[in-house]
């Protein structure tokens, strides 16, 4: 176990009831990890997280284990609750994820015993590169109880909502509109799922190395609220699977590294696949990938992600 010391501040953050969805950028009550926060200096921030144990997602797990990704939802839901509540950015601005780098620091740390929900501390740093610009650049720690779970830091940048429009008709208009098609998605045990819905990758055939992303809008969790654009914690998950369905390790793994980046939006109404290329890790138990994100032919978002089995 890692031992890592949170700010004094967060021994006085509570679990016991959620912050309003529309605090965190979100339409259900189910979908709220943020149960508390405060302010611990001008660009530094607590806050008390709870995933729930009944989750339709981040509890579909097939072994005793928290899903690792689930921090990842965590930091964002964090930082909007921040940039809203503290940093003055209006309600409603839209945003873009341009980076993320994520290192799990202590996979037993989400180890699960079926009767907790993952409670856990986000301790951020949120500065802006220039001073007072619309990019901003997040660091942090997530602990559970003492143990440093994860270390995790990205850019954002926000858009004022005419630009943004402008931004999404010029992309839009350089590319072919239509509808994606239906995707088959794979067996949810070979991805570490066992409800079908959270099956995001099939499979192409003749070519082992591409993934077809099923994008269902009527999904619960990645579709919670309105998008014109595939959301990043879906191609996320989609580059997980991917990645297990290449190392063919029957879903085992845990996400325990990432260095991704995120070029453009992606369309909704588009073929998107994921390609990937692996090669083992420094033991038989960690599997590293290169990965991309594929749209129109062109690289969209990828990076190289790590997968560690679980013990």
């Amino acid at each position: 176990m890692t031992d890592h010391a949170v700010h004094p501040a967060s021994a006085a953050l509570g679990f016991e009831a959620t912050v309003p969805p529309f605090a965190v950028n979100r339409r259900s009550a189910a979908e709220v990890f943020v149960t508390d926060a405060g302010r611990v200096a001008p660009d530094e921030f607590v806050l008390a997280m709870r995933v729930p144990r009944g989750h339709v997602l981040w509890s579909d797990q097939r072994g005793p284990w928290h899903d690792t990704v689930s921090t990842v939802e965590a930091f964002r839901q964090a930082f909007v609750l921040v940039r809203h509540k503290y940093l003055d950015v209006p309600r409603g601005t839209p945003s873009g994820v341009q980076r993320l780098d994520l290192a799990v620091e202590d996979l037993d740390a989400y180890r699960d015993d079926g009767v907790s929900p993952l409670d856990g501390v986000v301790q951020l740093r949120v500065t802006r590169p220039d001073g007072r610009g619309d990019t901003f650049e997040i660091t942090g720690t997530y602990t559970v109880g003492s143990a440093l779970a994860m270390t995790l830091s990205f850019s954002s940048i926000m858009f004022p909502r005419e630009s943004y429009e402008e931004i999404r008709a010029y992309q839009r208009s350089r590319r072919t509109a239509g509808s994606a098609p239906e995707v088959r998605p794979v067996d949810p045990a070979s991805v570490g799922r066992r409800d079908p819905r959270n099956v995001v990758v099939g499979l192409a055939p003749s070519r082992p190395d591409r993934f077809p992303v099923v994008l269902d809008r009527s999904h619960p969790s990645f579709f919670d609220r309105d998008y014109d654009h595939v959301p990043g914690s879906l191609l996320i998950e989609a580059l997980r699977q991917s990645t297990l369905l290449t190392s063919a390790n029957g879903g085992g793994a845990a996400l325990t590294r990432a260095a991704l980046d995120f070029t453009t939006f992606v369309e909704l109404d588009a073929p998107v696949e994921c390609s990937m290329s692996v090669a083992r890790g420094t033991s038989p138990d960690v599997v590293t990938a290169s990965a991309g994100v594929e749209q129109y032919g062109e690289r969209v978002a990828g990076g190289t992600l790590e997968l560690t089995a679980f013990p």
